[in-house]
């Protein structure tokens, strides 16, 4: 493919930050410490019969992995360090050109200044995303459309609890650097949260803020919250408070004109028990031509350490704002559900129509590729239709959006035999230009332990993308349906292989995507 060799062609060197890490961090303290490595070596063997994943005409393809690992750490008084990483060799058996490596690698780290003071702490990653989510949302490194991206993040954390307060606070920088250019960004973040201890008899208090700003090139884009809440306790179950709110986006970049103001109110928290209060706050806007005058509620309830609910509804710059985070867990059910909105800046999610251009195609043959059709200017063959190309290729997104995010899991663990349900529901939405992309993921998963040495894995997963969804004639809308089932068999305490059978069917609106796949492979892997 096209898009594959290209990507494939841009590896770029950017993982010398990586071993700066480990080696800093252990370099005073390796003789204090202890290390531990575990390598491991793997094979997997990938047949397709469709690797160019077009509706007709299909490719067939052996894509061979070779794939060495290492998985280590290192831990003192002072210092804790873990690291693994990959390098996966493919080989394609269609096409020798598309032949290259790939790397992932997660670093993180911890050195503790003092006794119970402020600690350092770093991560670095890579990983390997798909290049452009429009062309193909499943890609990974049998399909080959990947795109390298390394993250590195250092700072200052500090901690620390008592009966009378709890304090946590950290500034960290952030680098991330990608293959082909897009959603590369650095700058900093920093954040802060207190809240009153058990101790506490007379004044409570929560305070949340957070200040993050980043840059990409020539562009660089704010963002600032700061939420307030101080009050007196009493002998009844009210208690009254002051609640202040403050939230502050800016920069050069599309979105950051949009006009937000303070808002602060009289508030009450009710001790419905032990375990649950609710706060209602009223709020007065300062600037009435921006937002007019809200209520805001939220409740807190933790019956136990294994059951607990927060829920919250508020406003924000742009609107109505509400949050949920609810866990509960008993012997044999885990259920998790969550809703948060965060402001996003410089990120790969941003999609822009490039038109290619008019161009003749057959009429008695399913278009799969610009290369089946002829310029405009070429003189048609046969019997031709004019056609117009265009596709959605992901851009910088200089732009402020808004990300709605939906999160519910279950697990129901038997005796043998596990069942999982994992969805996902995700809204970004240009805060200047209201461009609307919608993402819906769920999978049921059932996993059955066959003996003590084998599982067998069952996997039933759909995914819907629809970008631009409120335009009418050029939104791209695609449906994923997966299928697979998994053999694992440990073959010895350090040998172990799985063999695995897939079919995936994607039906797209834009004809040229829609395809069928069918893939077989299998893995094996030695632990050293």
């Amino acid at each position: 493919m096209a898009t594959m060799a290209t990507v494939m062609a841009k590896k770029s060197n950017k993982n010398s930050f990586l071993l700066l890490i480990p080696l800093s961090l252990a370099s005073n303290a390796a003789l204090a410490g202890e290390w531990t490595f575990e390598p491991n070596l793997g094979l997997t063997e990938t047949y397709t019969n469709n690797v160019e994943l077009t509706p007709e005409n299909h490719q067939s393809s052996v894509v061979s992995q070779l794939i060495t690992g290492i998985k280590g750490e290192f831990t003192s008084r002072e210092v804790s360090l873990s690291f693994s990483g990959t390098e996966t060799y493919a080989a394609y058996s269609h096409n020798s050109d598309l032949n290259d490596d790939f790397q992932t690698a997660n670093i993180e780290g911890v050195i503790s200044l003092w006794p119970r003071g402020p600690v350092l702490i770093a991560n670095s990653s890579i990983t390997n995303v798909s290049q452009n989510t429009a062309n193909n949302s499943l890609a990974d490194l049998v399909s080959g459309d990947m795109v390298q991206i390394s993250s590195h993040n250092a700072g200052l954390q500090y901690q620390t609890a008592s009966s009378g307060y709890n304090f946590d606070g950290s500034i960290i920088y952030n680098l991330t650097e990608t293959e082909d250019r897009v959603g590369e960004n650095r700058g900093y973040t920093a954040k802060i949260y207190t809240e009153n201890g058990n101790a506490a008899r007379n004044i409570f208090w929560q305070i949340r803020g957070e200040y993050a700003d980043k840059e990409n090139k020539a562009a660089s884009g704010t963002k600032y919250s700061f939420e307030a809440g101080v009050g007196t306790i009493t002998s009844f179950n009210l208690n009254p408070f002051l609640r202040y709110y403050d939230e502050d986006i800016s920069g050069n970049i599309v979105g950051a004109n949009q006009t937000s103001t303070r808002s602060w109110g009289p508030a009450i928290r009710w001790l419905v028990s032990d375990h649950l209060y609710i706060d209602v706050s009223y709020n007065y806007v300062a600037d009435k031509e921006v937002s007019n005058d809200y209520v805001a509620a939220n409740i807190n309830w933790q019956p136990s350490q294994r059951t607990s609910l927060e829920a919250g509804y508020s406003q924000r710059f742009f609107g109505d704002s509400y949050n949920l985070d609810l866990q509960h867990k008993t012997k044999r059910l885990t259920n998790t559900l969550s809703y948060n909105e965060t402001i996003e800046v410089f990120d790969r999610d941003r999609y822009e129509q490039i038109d290619v251009g008019i161009f003749w195609c057959p009429v008695d043959i399913t278009i799969t590729n610009i290369s089946q059709c002829f310029a405009q200017s070429a003189q048609p063959q046969g019997e031709s239709q004019l056609g117009t190309f265009f596709t959605l290729e992901p851009v910088e997104s200089n732009e402020f959006s808004l990300n709605k995010q939906f999160l519910w899991s279950s697990k129901l663990e038997l005796s043998k035999t596990s069942f999982t349900i994992n969805s996902s529901a995700t809204r970004r939405e240009s805060i200047e230009s209201k461009k609307i992309d919608d993402t819906l993921t769920t999978s049921f998963t059932i996993d059955r332990k066959i003996s003590g040495r084998s599982n067998l894995t069952i996997l039933a997963k759909y995914d819907y993308k629809v970008f631009d969804k409120d335009s009418l004639d050029d939104n791209q809308e695609d449906h994923y349906r997966t299928y697979s089932a998994t053999y694992t068999k440990n073959l010895a305490s350090s040998l172990s292989t799985h063999f695995t059978i897939q079919h995936v069917n994607r039906d797209s609106n834009i004809d040229r995507y829609s395809y069928d796949e069918i893939r077989a492979f299998i893995n094996i892997t030695k632990d050293f």
